[in-house]
């Protein structure tokens, strides 16, 4: 039992896992050094990070390496208890934000910002399926789940470096501090469910929601480039898994 929580088991994975999960990170720092070149956003964000981290990196490693794709929960075998326990935690999640708001005499219009909240799941799917799913479960080969739930975390909460709308009138320190035990509150829910289906969409759908929408009520992001992003994913998840 120790060892499924705590092991050492250092290998060319366990190096992967890091420089994986720091090259992360310093494409979100080149963001912020690329400014509002919308275009070069679009390659280290879009491209290189979302599609190429998110699902040509994971997909690829997962078939080049005849391992499967339940293993790093991208479905999972209990995935229908992942999707009940999804949907509670996510009505949870959602009361206490409706009191809140009520509380603070907030209306909240999803209509209105329809095309932030695409952006944002795009965003959200690229977490689970890189940071929670493939990154977290490198990790754990190397280390056992607890020291991968802290690792995961971390690179997580330091690849918000860049992402405009996250550090925006935020204090870093508490900023990345908060964004860790947001990190270590969905890998443990992943984890104990081993599906991404126990996070994605509705569970992550509705912190999202709230930090970038409710509490940050100034941004305003664009559905186009979203789309095409999504499409560009399922496209590659969908060749890799084909002919790969």
């Amino acid at each position: 039992m120790t060892d499924l929580f705590f092991s050492f088991s250092l290998s060319q994975t366990t190096f992967i896992a890091f420089f994986v999960g720091a090259f992360c990170v310093f494409l979100s720092y080149m963001i912020l050094v690329c400014g509002k070149n919308w275009i070069a956003r679009f390659v280290l964000r879009d491209i290189i990070t979302i599609v190429g981290l998110g699902v040509l990196l994971p997909f690829v490693w997962i078939k080049m390496n005849g391992l499967s794709f339940n293993a790093f929960g991208f479905l999972g075998e209990n995935w229908t208890w992942a999707i009940l326990a999804n949907i509670v935690l996510a009505s949870l999640f959602a009361t206490r934000f409706y009191f809140t708001m009520k509380k603070r005499d907030q209306l909240l219009d999803l209509l209105r910002k329809v095309g932030t909240v695409i952006y944002l799941m795009v965003g959200v799917l690229f977490e689970t399926l890189f940071f929670y799913g493939f990154l977290r479960q490198l990790f754990e080969d190397s280390f056992g789940i607890i020291p991968a739930l802290l690792l995961t975390s971390s690179f997580y909460s330091l690849h918000h470096v860049g992402l405009e709308e996250q550090m925006k009138d935020a204090i870093p320190r508490k900023e990345y501090t908060k964004l860790f035990f947001v990190g270590i509150l969905y890998s443990t829910v992943f984890r104990i469910f081993n599906s991404a289906l126990a996070i994605f969409p509705f569970f992550l759908g509705a912190g999202v929601i709230y930090d970038l929408i409710i509490q940050k009520e100034n941004v305003h992001l664009s559905y186009k480039i979203a789309l095409i992003t999504l499409i560009l994913m399922i496209m590659s998840a969908v060749i890799i898994i084909i002919y790969l």
